[in-house]
């Protein structure tokens, strides 16, 4: 799929799940991934008719169960993508749909492929603030119709979470638990426990037909009309930021990295060793990341280890520090890589650009 492919949405199924009186209330929305896939002669790929398949998973569940569900629209996005097809421009396309929907329904689902879940996740935390609705991402490590697949269980549960007027931000149910989207990250290619917030506990668990929520510790609700990036949606499908993730390893050279320190790039999620260190004995690197600072690129610092933040304490990783590089305290990197994509499409730069990152918008760091 190239990057100029738009999504287009087309409404598919309403399905109401206990009095056919009630109007629907919540919007999933079907972009694909390995939830929605189905058997083919070159393996897994994408498949629709996902409104037949919806209702017979719901058809099938005990009453426990159906007294926590409620009517629901899906929308299903065409082409249908895996997700390593997902491109930024689909983020903004997304959100965009959101917000046109916004009045219509109580509450969003997004069912998308697990490769790249928790970019999308990240971006919508930033492109949806204000909404004042849930957003639940889910997915699947394995297809619906599978012999003991995670689908049906992620599906029920997001339907649960997205009715609970508590939530007023993008989470993540995923595998027995809610997980703040931009604190999300993918840690297995096959356990249904496929995701996992490294440095924050999860917000709920679920089991059966128990769902939990720890109401004291979701973001407090802030409702607007209007949306800072959310503005900008036209406009990225025409020009995208740039912005590039680095990860430093022993022996790499400033004559190797020197040609993605410069323009086109904008921003750069420096992966570091430990708690924020680089080889400052490297006088080369130290000059070309400085350069590259001085030349408007601005570059975040992120540690490689999944747990704990940046201290930039040590010489090492007070040398980035010298440089012009900014901390990305625990943010992971997705959250990291998609804030700078927001605020770049937002017209940030520079110094603007690195106060707007330092800043906690919605729970992407701990404080």
């Amino acid at each position: 799929m190239s990057q100029t492919t738009e999504l287009r949405e087309t409404v598919t199924l309403q399905t109401v799940t206990q009095d056919i009186s009630l109007s629907p209330r919540i919007a999933i929305i079907y972009t694909g991934g390995t939830i929605g896939m189905t058997q083919t002669d070159k393996g897994l790929a994408p498949s629709g008719n996902m409104a037949q398949r919806l209702s017979q998973l719901l058809s099938q569940q005990p009453d426990g169960i159906k007294n926590q569900l409620t009517s629901f629209d899906l929308f299903t996005l065409e082409p249908l993508i895996d997700s390593s097809n997902a491109q930024p421009e689909h983020w903004f396309q997304l959100a965009a749909m959101i917000w046109r929907y916004r009045d219509q329904y109580q509450g969003f689902i997004l069912l998308h492929g697990t490769d790249t879940l928790a970019y999308t996740a990240s971006a919508l935390s930033f492109l949806t603030q204000g909404l004042g609705k849930p957003v639940i991402v889910t997915g699947s490590q394995y297809p619906l119709e599978f012999e003991n697949s995670d689908a049906p269980n992620n599906v029920i549960a997001s339907l649960v979470y997205a009715q609970n007027n508590q939530i007023q931000e993008t989470l993540v149910a995923f595998g027995g638990h809610l997980l703040r989207a931009n604190r999300s990250s993918k840690i297995s290619t096959y356990s249904h426990q496929g995701f996992a917030t490294p440095n924050l506990e999860a917000l709920g668990h679920w089991r059966d037909d128990l769902f939990s929520l720890d109401g004291s510790r979701l973001l407090p609700a802030v409702v607007t009309d209007s949306n800072l990036y959310l503005s900008l949606s036209q406009a990225a499908q025409q020009h995208q930021a740039q912005v590039c993730v680095l990860k430093l390893h022993p022996g790499l050279s400033a004559d190797l990295l020197a040609p993605l320190l410069r323009a086109p790039v904008q921003a750069v999620v420096l992966e570091t060793f430990g708690s924020g260190n680089a080889p400052d004995q490297n006088q080369n690197l130290m000059a070309l990341l400085k350069a590259a600072n001085d030349s408007g690129i601005v570059i975040v610092n992120r540690s490689q280890c999944p747990n704990g933040p940046v201290s930039q304490s040590y010489a090492t990783g007070s040398a980035l520090s010298e440089c012009g590089v900014i901390s990305a305290v625990d943010m992971t990197c997705e959250a990291a890589f998609t804030k700078l994509h927001c605020l770049l499409q937002a017209g940030l730069q520079g110094d603007e650009l690195k106060q707007a990152f330092k800043r906690n918008h919605c729970g992407e760091f701990s404080v």
